[in-house]
């Protein structure tokens, strides 16, 4: 072989290695500048280019400044639990990962105080904020302390409750309902009324509750609100969201007109404003201004609650029909094909 040959061969050969060492890196950047490199310069410069082009291929991603370099990959240390202020650093099941500190996963407005989550609105011990203790013989009832509590509820052992619904105060304090029994407008009973469901031994309304969102135990994310038994960011039908609850700040005691206004003992909010006495047709029950001609608890008369399958039509429990069809005599028909309930019940 002639020396022009041996050096054509040479240079094929490192332009060849050259370039299965670049396809593997896939780096296309590398390359353009390795070709060039190899056609202007000799096979040493070549290698040179190979070595750190293939050197290139064993450092980590680059990430951007807000991000951290874990095991290959960009993550966001104040916010993966996998590596929670730094990499490696995992939280434990249960716990969630917020400004790289791990900590409980707090739900339905509930705020982390210590290693439990609590209710700032009613706790006496976190009354309005983590610590902040109520005095002996004072409640908690709107995030803040005194000696009655506001919003239809009763102190029950320094714990404003509503005996409506709470099964160790039902219908008054220390009345405690048997094991298998509910609480529903103050009676123990093995029955949810007023279109609630019971869950874990409380009567809910799953199209409302975040911590029972259209199923028992649905519990919706954190900054979420249940609207119509689906978990969301908005609030629907002209209700407002207050501490995860979607309310109606027009009639809510707790949060009368806005959010975290609490109307005081035997007020009730109407039109958005607390007062002694309701509006607009509106009776007060259990410190609610309520339409009796259409609330489910209170249909006809204060207290007067419907079934679970039924609703409140005009002060009167009627069956919850659909598919076009309407209640006629305790049943559901449909007046264009029943003989019987011909274009009308009669």
């Amino acid at each position: 072989m002639s020396r022009l040959q041996f050096q054509a061969t040479t240079h094929a050969l490192a332009a060849l290695t050259l370039a299965f060492g670049v396809t593997a890196c896939g780096d296309s950047e590398g390359t353009s500048s390795a070709t060039a490199a190899d056609t202007e310069t000799t096979g040493t410069t070549s290698d040179e280019s190979t070595t750190t082009t293939v050197g290139a291929t064993t450092a980590g991603p680059a990430c951007p400044p807000e991000l951290e370099e874990c095991a290959g990959q960009c993550v966001d240390v104040g916010f993966n639990p996998d590596n929670c202020g730094g990499c490696g650093v995992a939280c434990a099941d249960g716990e969630i990962c917020s400004d790289g500190v791990c900590g409980l996963q707090c739900f339905g407005g509930s705020t982390q105080c210590g290693d439990a989550c609590v209710d700032l609105q009613v706790d006496p011990a976190n009354c309005g904020g983590c610590g902040a203790q109520c005095e002996p013989g004072e409640s908690c009832s709107g995030g803040a302390c005194g000696s009655d509590c506001v919003g239809g509820t009763t102190e029950c052992d320094g714990l404003c409750v509503d005996t409506n619904l709470d099964p160790n105060n039902c219908g008054g304090c220390g009345t405690a309902c048997g094991p298998d029994e509910v609480c529903s407008g103050g009676a123990c009973g093995f029955e949810c009324i007023g279109g609630t469901v019971a869950c874990d031994g409380l009567c809910v309304d799953i199209n409302n509750d975040p911590n029972n969102c259209g199923i028992c135990g649905g519990t919706c994310a954190d900054g979420e609100v249940c609207v119509m038994g689906v978990c969301g960011f908005d609030c629907a039908g002209g209700t407002v969201e207050c501490d995860g609850l979607c309310v109606d700040t027009d009639v809510d005691p707790m949060n009368c007109g806005d959010c975290g206004v609490a109307c005081g003992p035997g007020e009730v909010c109407n039109a958005g404003v607390c007062g002694l006495e309701c509006g607009g047709g509106s009776l007060e029950c259990g410190g609610l201004c309520v339409d009796v001609d259409v609330d489910p608890m209170n249909c006809g008369g204060c207290g007067v609650a419907c079934e679970v399958d039924q609703v409140c039509n005009a002060g009167q429990c009627q069956l919850l029909c659909g598919g076009g069809t309407i209640e006629c005599a305790g049943m559901c028909v449909n007046t264009n094909y029943d003989p019987n309930h011909c274009g009308g019940c009669d």
